[in-house]
C-alpha cells in the first residue's frame, strides 16, 4: 500500500512539473498615420506563454502623431 502511495505521489509530481507544450507567437502590430491606422505586423517571436492574450498601448512619435501598438499572443 505504501509503495502504491509513493508511486502515485511520484506520478502526480511528474505530471505537475511537466511544461505545457504550445505553439504560440508574440506578435506586435503598429498603426499610425503613415499606414492609415491599419494595424501592421512589425515583430513576431516565439512565446512560452500558452494562452491567447492582448496588451495595447499608444504613444506620440517624434512628429507628435499618435501610434497605436498591440502585442498579441497568437496560438495555433
Amino acid at each position: 500500500m505504501k509503495n502504491k502511495l509513493h508511486l502515485l505521489i511520484f506520478l502526480l509530481a511528474l505530471f505537475i512539473s511537466c511544461d505545457k507544450e504550445c505553439n504560440c507567437d508574440s506578435v506586435v502590430y503598429e498603426s499610425n498615420s503613415e499606414n492609415n491606422y491599419i494595424p501592421t505586423e512589425t515583430d513576431r517571436a516565439s512565446s512560452n506563454y500558452c494562452e491567447t492574450d492582448t496588451m495595447s498601448s499608444a504613444y506620440l512619435d517624434s512628429e507628435g502623431s499618435i501610434v497605436y501598438v498591440s502585442t498579441i499572443i497568437e496560438c495555433q
